[in-house]
């Protein structure tokens, strides 16, 4: 028990239990002004007008994309560790009026909703269904799931410094300092502005990844429909700045809440600032891949520069030839030839993902009409004709190259007066190496080169 030269002005003793107690010196309307002055200076603090979020709303940066993934995932370390800075600030509430509605809301932190809610959720896209039972931090985590950063992808990739101190920090806020300190921090530092914070975040979300509104409904969630939260904060810190004492605490924990997230935030500004395509999660170097895989296609052997991280290059073991020489002399393979309608020499070499044939067709004669489920490549050695590929006639000679899509129809005729030669490229090693039946089927009747392949 404090000495009475140590209790503050609010303390005094109770005659009849002879214990001290804290005594209000303040009104309940004046405790709401002061409330509502923090709430107005946590408004204007720079961790909800950060250059950052305005940077990647606007995609203005060198890595637009993957600085918004980066974000995503580096804000786990957060936000995995909320219901810890929940929980410790329950732990410092005195009065059960103050405790019983943060237990609320830790309820809904693990997926529990009032009945009532179903309605407002659906007012802002948000289908109960994808929420119900569903802890936040695993809202988090499926949403990094659908990006390609998922649990083994996370291993691999530690958080960053300024994420990891912005969670230690903020937890020793609200578990050290007191009640007020933890209701400042917990409440007008954080739930009375989340929405202001994440309404940027999702739009920089919407505007850079592909995602659909399931996956990224933890976003949804805060940045529309958080105010029940807040509100809740803002009566119980209303009450504790009715004792005098208190109100500097409450403005501490205010301060140190939105000071600790405006330092993650200089520090992720920082990280965009050199971030190259090589930082890139997986997920956003697999779709770079993609997309210049479908905008170069074979081409894209040319770029190099695609998911440099992904692995480290390790000199293959020869494990057999590395010529196969005279390949049209005498390697005919007999029965794929009779079946194709032409002679067929494949290459035989010890390959692992790419398979390799010449083909001749004398002048006036045809292949079958054929299809399979595997690309091809074709390049024309020598002669002229043209290729039927799903009903169309493509013309080709010497030097040409053809791509035949899969399980599309297909046949070629040699039309010139000479021997037509080419060579064919196919993926199909890759599908077995991946498990993949692969089929090849064989038109019955074969057209003639007169028909117009037909």
């Amino acid at each position: 028990m404090l000495s009475p030269r140590e209790r503050p002005t609010e303390w005094k003793l109770n005659v009849d239990t002879m214990t001290d107690r804290l005594v209000p010196t303040h009104s309940a309307q004046d405790s709401r002004t002061y409330v509502n002055g923090l709430l107005k200076e946590a408004e204007n603090h720079r961790a909800l007008h950060h250059p950052y979020l305005e940077a990647l709303v606007e995609g203005n940066l060198p890595d637009s994309q993957g600085a918004v993934r980066d974000l995503c995932h580096q804000y786990l370390a957060y936000s995995e560790n909320f219901l810890q800075y929940l929980s410790a600030t329950v732990s410092l509430l005195d009065e059960r009026k103050h405790r019983d509605p943060l237990l609320s809301n830790m309820m809904e932190e693990n997926g529990v909703y009032p009945n009532g809610d179903a309605a407002a959720l659906g007012k802002h896209g948000i289908e109960m269904e994808w929420i119900n039972q569903v802890p936040h931090p695993v809202l988090f985590k499926r949403f990094l799931d659908s990006l390609g950063m998922d649990d083994a992808w996370r291993h691999d990739h530690p958080y960053c410094d300024e994420a990891v101190i912005w969670g230690q920090l903020f937890f020793q806020c609200c578990r050290s300092g007191g009640a007020a300190q933890a209701i400042g921090a917990m409440g007008i530092g954080t739930e009375c502005i989340v929405k202001q914070v994440y309404r940027p975040i999702l739009a920089a979300i919407v505007g850079q990844l592909d995602v659909a509104p399931r996956d990224r409904v933890f976003f949804d969630l805060h940045a529309a429909v958080d105010d029940d939260h807040g509100e809740i904060l803002q009566n119980i810190a209303a009450d504790l700045a009715a004792f005098g004492c208190q109100r500097p605490l409450l403005r501490r924990g205010v301060l140190m809440a939105l000071n600790l997230r405006t330092s993650f935030f200089d520090g992720m500004l920082i990280r965009t600032r050199t971030m190259t395509a090589a930082n890139k999660p997986l997920a956003a170097r697999s779709v770079d891949h993609c997309e210049a895989s479908r905008a170069l296609g074979s081409e894209s052997f040319t770029t190099t520069s695609v998911n440099r991280d992904s692995l480290v290059p390790v000199p293959a073991k020869i494990s057999g030839e590395l010529v196969h020489r005279a390949v049209c002399g005498g390697g005919e393979a007999a029965a794929y030839s009779t079946s194709r309608g032409h002679p067929v020499f494949p290459v035989k070499l010890t390959t692992h993902t790419l398979s390799m044939s010449i083909g001749d067709l004398d002048p006036g004669e045809a292949t079958s009409k054929h299809r399979h489920a595997y690309e091809s490549l074709i390049y024309v050695i020598e002669g002229e004709g043209f290729s039927t590929i799903e009903g169309q006639k493509v013309l080709w000679k010497a030097g040409d190259a053809l791509y035949v899509p899969v399980w599309n129809w297909h046949q070629h005729f040699c039309t010139g007066d000479a021997r037509a030669r080419y060579i064919t490229g196919t993926n199909l090693p890759l599908l077995y190496r991946l498990g993949q039946t692969v089929l090849r089927e064989e038109q019955q009747t074969r057209s003639a080169a007169g028909c117009g392949g037909s």
